[in-house]
């Protein structure tokens, strides 16, 4: 939208000085037959016959006093029949003469970049560099000399006030476009993601440039993996941006789907998208305290907080885990590997009991059986005894117990051990406790519970 805009404007300007069908003044034709020539030529509106007759003119007058006129109307003859290697070319010698000239300016920042191949993947030759080169410098140039453009005196004839003042912000808005796409065209990628970037804080509405802005960064994760909560943020603005300047709903869809796939996989989750297309659709750049944690951070939390429960309270910190390891996909398979059997707790774990409340017991006295609340209210640990243990004990003592895990059940949850009366502390039953081994299932070595993959 923007390109046609300033095409629109600028084929007005390209065209202002055949509107009136007279030559400037302040010169001379060296013979009638030469003013004939242009007369013709500028009556001429077929671009092909118009062409032979400028060659004609250049041939037969080649030191003509209205050169300057002629390279103009051989620019507009150039861009009328879409030859734009020519028309560049002319445009060059332009700017020679006149480095203001808007419709030589226009010419080459607007159509500059369709000599380049657009295969991002082909060797540029050093004709397409240097190509890039005049696009860049030409671009450049517009944005540092907007005021000499586009200076009142410059306005061409049938242009209003209105129209010529907003010619320059249009003008410069494109140029620096341009400027990267230049960048894109000559594989530099930091330059790139510099000037894109610029492109999008000068003109928010320019989607288009959100989008290549993101590709740039999404390019540089391996490199830079911190680049892409940006990269996502302005895929999400190209996906959900619909006002002036949006890319159209097809490709808008497709982005989303994109973005949607590209954002699960970095986060491991969709938790916090739709949170980002809000704040993509009303704003073309991220907050300066913007981020998405990548899986490898959340991960990286994650261990961190683990070594911190672990060592403020480990045993807590390990039951938590085995319950979350015993409750998930994997229960069965992680059962079967690292607890059925095994002597818990083991000292490598910085704890040799767990320690929980009683919540009862079975027979009430003299029992065999103890519920226990290890973490928490709820009951969740069943301590089988090879003997009973004497006397009986009120609800809510603490308890202290090591022995192997023979069982366990997800829902409700509940972990069975095979523990020694000997190894049970803090029972306050009256009566001798049965020495250990005296009945009691021999423990089992067993490694130390992984943690949940």
């Amino acid at each position: 939208m923007l390109k046609k805009t300033l095409i629109s404007m600028i084929a007005v300007v390209a065209l202002a000085f055949t509107a009136s069908g007279q030559a400037p003044a302040q010169k001379n034709w060296k013979d009638r037959a030469e003013y004939d020539l242009y007369d013709a030529i500028t009556k001429d509106t077929a671009p092909a016959s118009r062409l032979a007759n400028l060659d004609k003119w250049k041939a037969g007058y080649a030191q003509s006093e209205y050169g300057d006129v002629r390279l103009k109307i051989y620019l507009v003859t150039y861009q009328q029949m879409n030859n734009h290697r020519a028309a560049i070319d002319t445009a060059t010698e332009i700017l020679k003469a006149d480095p203001n000239d808007l419709t030589a300016i226009n010419e080459i920042v607007g159509f500059g970049l369709t000599l380049v191949p657009a295969d991002p993947k082909a060797t540029l030759t050093p004709a397409n560099k240097a190509d890039l080169d005049l696009v860049d410098k030409t671009a450049h140039y517009v944005l540092e000399n907007g005021d000499k453009i586009f200076a009142a005196d410059k306005k061409p004839q049938g242009t209003t006030d209105e129209q010529w003042a907003a010619a320059k912000p249009t003008m410069q808005k494109f140029s620096q476009f341009t400027v990267a796409r230049a960048m894109v065209a000559e594989k530099d990628v930091p330059k790139a993601e510099s000037e894109l970037a610029n492109t999008v804080k000068m003109d928010p509405t320019n989607a288009q440039a959100s989008y290549m802005l993101a590709g740039n960064l999404l390019g540089q994760q391996k490199e830079h993996p911190d680049k892409m909560p940006a990269a996502m943020f302005e895929y999400a603005r190209a996906a959900t941006y619909d006002g002036p300047g949006a890319l159209d709903a097809n490709t808008r869809k497709q982005i989303d789907a994109f973005l949607t796939k590209a954002y699960t996989a970095y986060h491991g989750s969709a938790q916090g998208l739709d949170q980002l297309k809000a704040a993509a659709k009303t704003s073309a750049m991220p907050a300066g305290d913007f981020s998405i944690k990548s899986t490898v951070d959340i991960a990286k939390e994650a261990e961190e907080k683990r070594q911190k429960a672990l060592k403020e309270n480990p045993m807590v910190a390990f039951w938590n885990e085995t319950k979350e390891n015993l409750t998930g996909e994997k229960s069965a398979e992680l059962w079967e590997s690292n607890y059925k059997d095994a002597a818990l707790p083991a000292a490598a774990l910085g704890f040799t009991k767990f320690k929980g409340k009683l919540v009862s017991a079975d027979p009430e006295t003299k029992p065999k059986t103890l519920t226990i609340a290890l973490v928490g209210e709820a009951a969740d640990v069943k301590v089988v005894l090879a003997e009973p243990l004497p006397g009986k004990m009120d609800p809510g003592g603490e308890i202290s117990f090591s022995g192997s895990l023979k069982e366990y059940s997800k829902d409700p949850y509940m972990l069975t051990f095979e523990v020694e009366a000997a190894d049970v502390e803090g029972w306050t039953g009256k009566g001798p406790v049965p020495a250990r081994g005296t009945g009691g299932a021999a423990k089992k070595a067993a490694p130390a519970p992984a943690k949940k993959q």
